[in-house]
């Protein structure tokens, strides 16, 4: 992903930044890390600007909540010591249906990405109509950093302007320490503690000594990003790169509505045989999870009755997870009964309780069961058939786990790329300030008890498809058939 960052230079006796070329647009686009997107555009506005005479203006059409367009760039920073550095910019918007906002990745001295902030994780939304503002994304970086990689995107449909992006550091000189802070980086950190697979390999003498650093001058939950953000910072460093943080209303939100806006859908394919899209699903809601869950199985039940089916489709590669459920639930006629894999924590093995399954309709891991099934649950008529899973690397989290759960039956092939490596089982904690912590707690296996530290890989694989010819469904569709 590419994108725009400027940067202002300031100099401190153990800080250096490198200085950014072109900071407010004045030079044009000169500098800047910007591509063509499809329904967006991008230009120098010279009318409507927050500082000097131009500003960046880009402008969504036509297009999904999920779609967005980044620009960024790169700095080199050197560091001898643990701090905070915040990346401002002024932006304005009009008619935005979507979001503004600032993003940062932070790269180690060994070329890896470490940690990842942007607003939205921040509890920043920036959309509708709004006059300039100055908004501010903080980061943490030590001597272990050598480079910033920051910017903003839009997202959705709408226009927005960007001017006058600054890096600074301010040094804390309040060495006090809230209570109410304390607390809630105790409990945040007991989490991980006692529930991240990582948390051996986390240096807590380290940690906890960089906390005390960090809460200085901090009064209250409100200022606690800064904390939160760099325990998750910690275990990217360890391995984990799919624990996360939910904003109060974004897990709010995840009981009441599907964020995904895409939805399931079938074909019949050339040959009689049967395709199945299906997305990712982001609620926990149990009407939405029904609805969802019996329009696919409504899809299978419509192509098998109606159609001399001889094969089907799976279709995954846009599955970019959720609640994984409500997929397996929708997906259970092909998948078929029993145990599908396994969630493997640290102090678990293969067992009844550690598993994941579908049974009589319903989908649901150890003593936890869906709480949602269809009135009818269906079986196909011919549980043999062959079945083709596509899967790409937007196939992440959920959407993997997905894919395991067809993995180990002998009429199953994958087909496509590999996946997006997000093969942990995740579980959510739900944190004082009514935000959440969604933490790697374990491994996973398939059925067969082959464990998935990488991601996937597919058993065939495919090139990415097009308008013109999708390979995946073309070389699917011939092992179908033989």
């Amino acid at each position: 992903m590419k994108s725009i960052f400027c940067i202002i230079f300031t100099l401190f006796s153990f800080t250096s930044f490198s200085q950014i070329l072109n900071s407010s647009f004045e030079d044009h686009l000169s500098s800047w890390n910007l591509r063509e997107i499809n329904h967006f555009s991008f230009s120098v506005d010279s009318n409507e600007k927050y500082s000097g005479s131009k500003s960046l203006k880009i402008t969504g059409q036509q297009t999904t909540s999920t779609d967005y367009i980044p620009f960024s760039q790169s700095v080199l920073i050197d560091v001898n010591h643990l701090q905070t550095i915040k990346i401002s910019c002024y932006i304005k918007t009009e008619n935005l249906k979507g979001n503004a906002a600032l993003w940062c990745q932070v790269w180690d001295k060994n070329d890896k990405r470490i940690g990842f902030q942007n607003s939205e994780m921040q509890n920043v939304f920036i959309n509708g109509n709004t006059n300039w503002e100055k908004y501010i994304l903080t980061v943490t970086a030590d001597s272990s950093v050598n480079k910033l990689v920051l910017g903003g995107y839009l997202s959705g449909n709408g226009t927005a302007w960007f001017d006058k992006l600054e890096l600074e550091y301010t040094s804390e000189t309040d060495s006090s320490n809230s209570p109410e802070i304390k607390m809630f980086i105790t409990d945040f950190n007991n989490i991980i503690k006692n529930n991240s697979i990582y948390t051996d390999f986390l240096d807590w003498k380290r940690i906890d000594k960089n906390i005390r650093e960090l809460s200085k001058g901090l009064k209250s939950v409100n200022d606690a990003n800064v904390l939160t953000n760099y325990m998750i910072d910690q275990l990217r460093k360890a391995g984990d790169n799919h624990s996360f943080l939910q904003t109060k209303t974004v897990a709010q939100n995840y009981t009441k509505t599907n964020s995904t806006p895409l939805k399931p859908k079938s074909k019949l394919l050339g040959n009689n045989i049967g395709y199945i899209y299906v997305p990712g699903f982001t609620s926990t809601n149990d009407s939405i999870s029904k609805l969802f869950i019996d329009t696919i199985q409504n899809l299978i039940k419509d192509l098998d009755t109606r159609q001399k089916i001889k094969g089907w489709i799976v279709d995954l590669r846009d599955n970019t997870g959720g609640n994984m459920f409500p997929m397996i639930a929708g997906l259970g006629p092909l998948i078929g009964e029993g145990t599908l894999g396994y969630f493997i924590k640290k102090d678990t093995d293969f067992n009844m309780n550690s598993r994941w399954y579908y049974e009589n309709g319903i989908a649901g891991n150890g003593k936890n069961i869906s709480l949602t099934k269809p009135l009818n649950p269906y079986q196909i008529k011919k549980p043999q058939q062959k079945i083709a899973v596509l899967i790409s690397p937007k196939t992440s989290s959920s959407g993997e786990m997905t894919a395991i759960s067809f993995i180990g039956k002998k009429n199953v092939k994958l087909f496509g790329q590999h996946t997006g490596s997000y093969t942990t089982g995740n579980v959510s904690f739900i944190l004082s300030d009514g935000s959440a912590l969604v933490l790697a707690c374990s491994l996973v296996a398939d059925r067969n008890q082959k464990k998935y530290l990488k991601g996937i890989e597919p058993d065939v694989i495919t090139k990415n498809s097009n308008k013109e010819f999708d390979e995946a469904i073309n070389v699917a569709s011939s092992w179908l058939l033989n």
